[in-house]
């Protein structure tokens, strides 16, 4: 478990930048979010129980300080078609390549409030049901249920037969390919 600052910030950074860009659907404000929450941490770090707990921890008061935001303002604004794709490379442009895993993303931003971040940190982050529960302060059957309908919501969107202008139809070559 990373123990300094540029440690923690090296392992959880890009993962918690994603999971605030599913809460607030902006890059200026996740950024925004994520480096409070680390500054956040830079100052608590000293009272948190465990270095196990640091993980738990920051997606925990991202969480917060996203619900904060909320309070206070309205500004972030949703992503719209044209942008989908420009957000999903900012989040990992080379790791990222496949137009099916640009879909999902893409899917996933588009899921209401509750479900999206449900979903996020359960196939993003791999966060169990309890610890889904104590982040964002819902019971697990909540969480259980959200869950199953936000996959529900994804297995819908991506099956309409024309949700991507980015897949390309299989030339005949690559279906010999593919079977």
């Amino acid at each position: 478990m990373p123990h300094s600052f540029q440690e923690v910030v090296e392992a959880f950074y890009q993962n918690l930048y994603r999971f605030a860009l599913s809460l607030c659907r902006c890059n200026d404000q996740a950024w925004d979010l994520t480096q409070e929450t680390f500054l956040r941490w830079a100052k608590k770090r000293s009272s948190i129980r465990s270095q196990a707990a640091t993980k738990s921890w920051l997606y925990t008061t991202l969480y917060r300080e996203f619900l904060k935001s909320v309070k206070l303002s309205s500004r972030c604004e949703s992503i719209d078609h044209e942008n989908a794709d420009e957000t999903t490379h900012a989040i990992d442009g080379d790791q990222i390549r496949s137009a099916e895993a640009q879909d999902v993303l893409n899917e996933l931003m588009r899921l209401k409030d509750g479900y999206r971040q449900v979903v996020s940190l359960y196939f993003l982050e791999s966060y169990s049901y309890k610890e889904i529960s104590e982040i964002l302060n819902i019971p697990i059957g909540t969480v259980m249920s959200r869950l199953a309908r936000g996959k529900e919501m994804l297995k819908e969107n991506l099956s309409r037969p024309t949700r991507s202008a980015n897949v390309l139809p299989f030339t005949g070559e690559q279906r010999r390919n593919y079977g």
